[in-house]
């Protein structure tokens, strides 16, 4: 039982630790949501230049002076040199800023050009414009695409974040499955088995001998019961202290359940006392099996309590017969094994 815990402990740390992930990757979601609402303003500033700069040509080759352009033009391309808030560019900055600076010398050459068109409009000062005004229409383009990339590589970055957090709570999930099953079974076990051997307790015998009794009068199969108890156990208790004597009913029940067959079942209903249901066995195949465990237990070296016997009492079901009756017969033969010397098998 208490390694059942453990175990439901370790599940439920790995459970916090995935917690902790989901957590972790939902505060690094909302940071990168509100940089991609800060990228949307930034290709928004972007298309902005992109589009004053035309107007601001279309204006200037119209004879219409287009100061205004030129200072909103001015001013976004230095909040963006100076960082200002909601300008920040959080990543493939030096892509960005290599953009801005070639969209700034276009830039520049263009207002030259309109200077010089506007003291000459003639036709070759017209087509320089024109001609500057192309070169800053490419590399304000070069400059929304590179926010734009920015922006997409981000999303792409939160696509597998999302992807991972989906599969982080699935994975809690399973896992909190996992622990209310094991915690269930192990409750379940430690209500129908005994804690220091593992066999089954006392109400899950009288639950397991009735269901075997109805088995075996449907088909007409035998069934024996054995029962055994430690010889001279208080003695052990006395020399050695209860922790040896708990070591020896430990090490008895283990003996046992690895002889008997997967259709029989140990119990254990009293101190130092046991039951063995014998499925599919007579009186003399659950003799010969009472003598078989009993001589394994006396040559069996318990540490620190040496040599420890046991006695049988072995009953088979009669007609007539209930649990409390072939319990009894059982009981009855087992008392007689301890009148007779002990370390040794009585049938009824």
């Amino acid at each position: 039982m208490k390694s059942g815990f453990t175990k439901s402990r370790q599940l439920l740390l790995v459970a916090v630790v995935l917690l902790v992930l989901i957590l972790s990757n939902g505060a690094f979601l909302w940071r990168e949501v509100s940089r991609l609402q800060n990228d949307a303003l930034i290709i928004n500033y972007a298309g902005i230049m992109r589009g004053s700069i035309q107007r601001a040509c279309n204006h200037e080759l119209a004879g219409r002076r287009a100061g205004a352009a030129f200072e909103q033009i001015d001013e976004i391309m230095s909040n963006f040199e100076e960082r200002k808030p909601g300008f920040e560019i959080k990543m493939f900055e030096e892509r960005f800023f290599k953009e801005l600076q070639e969209l700034k010398a276009s830039w520049g050459l263009l207002k030259e050009q309109i200077a010089r068109f506007r003291l000459s409009p003639d036709a070759i000062n017209r087509e320089r414009v024109l001609a500057t005004c192309e070169q800053c229409w490419v590399a304000s383009n070069r400059l929304v695409f590179a926010t734009q990339y920015a922006s997409e590589a981000k999303l792409d970055v939160l696509e597998y974040v999302f992807i991972l957090i989906v599969l982080n709570v699935i994975a809690v999930l399973i896992i909190i499955d996992l622990i209310r099953n094991y915690v269930r079974q192990q409750l379940e076990f430690a209500a129908h088995h005994d804690q220091l051997t593992g066999a089954l307790n006392r109400y899950s015998y009288s639950i397991a001998l009735d269901h075997e009794i109805k088995r075996s009068r449907r088909y007409g199969s035998p069934l024996a019961l054995l029962l055994f108890d430690i010889d001279n156990f208080k003695a052990v208790n006395d020399t050695h202290g209860h922790k040896a004597g708990d070591s020896v009913i430990e090490e008895i029940a283990y003996i046992v359940k690895g002889q008997i067959r997967d259709s029989d079942s140990l119990s254990r209903v009293g101190g130092e006392e046991f039951a063995v249901i014998a499925a599919e066995s007579d009186r003399g195949r659950a003799a010969a099996m009472a003598e078989k465990l009993r001589g394994l237990i006396q040559e069996h070296r318990f540490r620190p309590a040496g040599r420890v016997t046991v006695s049988f009492g072995v009953a088979a079901l009669r007609p007539d017969d209930t649990a409390d009756t072939l319990f009894r017969r059982a009981d009855a033969a087992l008392y007689r094994a301890k009148e007779g010397g002990r370390n040794r098998v009585e049938c009824a």
